[in-house]
């Protein structure tokens, strides 16, 4: 395990061209890279060589990872119509079904064979024929649409890999039965394009690396598993407090039944039998969902395999008891410490956790990453001190538990007023003594942390120069503060305007003055609404006209007349 952090840095290394001269700056750098990407290079060297193969081709066209992640984007939401409107478990058989490659188009061809679908359905397990069978010959229309879906997937998928080279081709073709591989080298594109850049210049370098870094890995896995399956196994304490961890994740996550039998793997026959013996334990979940349609909604996390239910806390019961086959997975890791009320409950398990991740501190696992995450969420008021003093360990735990039980339970009555674990430990230091001691050593525990990153940085990155005094600028001569002067009010203007002088528009009048303005040169072809005509002014008539006689006989004129 301690070769590993090494190793990282020797592949890192290799993923820089060999032209590059490396310095002490370099090295260090790069040593950094290393442990930011360790999670990538674990997942890329742990799979057989065909497929190592086949990641590192992919590696060299990130484009088109990028191209099949939007295109997932959309078949996946075009299957999920089809069949979103039938009831789970009726899902639950169509997403099972695509698992298959070709199984659908074999059971369409066959739809009106009874004994023919039933021989197909042959490859499913033995209990969950029947209910399949009924599902498909009810539901048909359904299936061939889901066909349909399928030949114009592969379609668009054919096509938009007939530009690339036959090895490339090759290579997507085979990541698309291992579709968290392709999730991986998109999730961490920075790193996959690094890898492939190098593997472009330097295929059989890489190559060489890569094997001889899976052999260190794989071993120290499983020396790591073992070590686990031991320190569970025989303590009895802590045994229980798993199985019982178990049965509370189970029912926080919808697992409504004790009864293992039913499972995708052990669905017949003995369990320890089937362990023992090697038979159908990889069978039933080899295939995985289709990478175009993803796994079943409901799944509480990524799950591209139909893992057995125990998957996730990693045993099972055959008739002897407990037998622990894996680690804990991340999800039931990520569950155990969001709830700190476990430390509490089950400080035998939680001390078991914290032990193994220092046996192991450096290692990719569940294990690991959970404690190192938790930790780091509580950095302030859990020390490295608290957690390492094996002997009082589980009753600090225990400690830490109650008291993270009793500030959720505050901050639950008082939701207005909640209060953080540093808060509720000012009110309640009493009450903690433990996690009272562990934060005041927290505090001198980041600061070194806090110099250590510093220097660490230092290996690389530039040091400040010595900073020089600039000279102090001139100030500016500021403006005298105006004097506000009362103005002293005119007379009013008797005079009256001229002919040819408009009259003074007044403030109020301003923007109706102006709209009218912009109303006469306005082009008939934007205003938005005719103008409505003017109203008809109706006028008095003038009183008729008069004639008068003068006295020499001639009419006069009127006023105001023509003459």
């Amino acid at each position: 395990m301690k070769n590993i952090p090494r190793l990282l840095c020797l592949l890192v290394l290799t993923l820089i061209h060999q032209t590059t001269v490396f310095s002490q700056t370099d090295v260090a750098l790069l040593r950094d890279l290393a442990d930011e990407n360790k999670k990538s290079v674990d997942a890329l060297v742990l799979y057989p060589s065909e497929t190592r193969l086949a990641i590192l081709e992919a590696t060299k066209y990130p484009e088109m990872l990028i191209k099949m992640q939007d295109m997932r984007e959309k078949t996946s939401a075009a299957y999920r119509t089809l069949i979103e409107d039938f009831p789970r478990s009726t899902q639950a058989v169509f997403y099972d079904l695509s698992r298959y490659p070709g199984l659908t188009e074999q059971l369409i061809r066959q739809r009106d064979d009874a004994r023919a679908l039933r021989e197909l359905l042959e490859v499913l397990p033995e209990n969950k024929r029947e209910d399949v069978f009924g599902v498909i010959t009810r539901q048909m229309p359904t299936l061939i649409k889901i066909n349909d879906l399928d030949e114009t997937t592969r379609g668009a998928f054919e096509r938009m890999v007939r530009g690339y080279s036959d090895p490339a081709q090759q290579a997507f073709e085979h990541l698309l039965g291992l579709p968290e591989v392709i999730d991986l080298l998109n999730e961490d594109l920075r790193f996959t394009v690094l890898v492939g850049e190098t593997y472009r210049d330097n295929p059989a370098m890489v190559i060489r690396k890569i094997d001889s870094l899976n052999l260190v890995v794989a071993r120290a896995q499983a020396e790591e598993l073992e070590n686990w399956k031991k320190t569970i196994e025989n303590d009895p304490a802590a045994k229980a407090e798993l199985e019982a961890a178990a049965k509370e994740y189970a029912t926080d996550n919808g697992y409504v039944t004790d009864d293992y039998r039913g499972d995708d793997l052990y669905y017949e026959g003995d369990y320890y039998e089937q362990e023992v013996n090697d038979v159908a334990v990889y069978h039933y979940y080899y295939h995985p969902y289709p990478y175009w349609y993803g796994y079943p909604w409901w799944e509480p996390y990524p799950r591209w395999h139909p893992y057995p239910w125990w998957w996730d806390w990693g045993y099972h019961f055959p008739p002897y008891g407990m037998v622990v086959v894996y680690m804990p997975s991340y999800h039931f890791m990520n569950w155990y410490f969001m709830h700190p009320h476990h430390h509490y409950h089950y400080n035998h398990l939680s001390t078991h956790f914290v032990n193994h991740y220092y046996g192991h501190r450096h290692s990719g696992s569940n294990i690991s990453i959970g404690v190192r995450e938790w930790h780091g969420r509580n950095r302030t008021i859990i020390s490295e001190d608290f957690l390492q003093d094996k002997g009082r360990l589980p009753e600090r735990l225990k400690e830490y538990g109650r008291f993270e039980e009793s500030r959720e339970k505050y901050n639950a009555s008082n939701p207005r007023k909640a209060v953080t674990a540093e808060e509720y430990l000012d009110k309640n230091a009493r009450k903690y003594p433990d996690i009272q001691r562990s934060r005041e050593t927290a505090k001198t525990e980041i600061q070194r942390a806090t110099d250590q990153n510093r220097e660490k940085r230092a290996d690389w990155a530039p040091q400040k120069a010595p900073v020089k005094p600039e000279p102090t600028p001139v100030p500016k001569t500021q403006r005298p503060p105006r004097i506000e002067t009362t103005p002293t009010p005119k007379p009013p203007d008797t005079r009256r305007p001229s002919p040819t002088q408009k009259p003074p528009i007044n403030p109020g009048e301003a923007k109706d003055y102006h709209r009218q303005k912009w109303e006469e040169i306005k082009p008939p072809s934007i205003r938005s609404n005719p103008p409505s005509p003017a109203p008809k002014i109706k006028t008095t008539p003038p009183p008729p006209r008069t004639k008068t006689v003068s006295p020499a006989g001639n009419t006069p004129k009127s006023r105001g007349g023509r003459n």
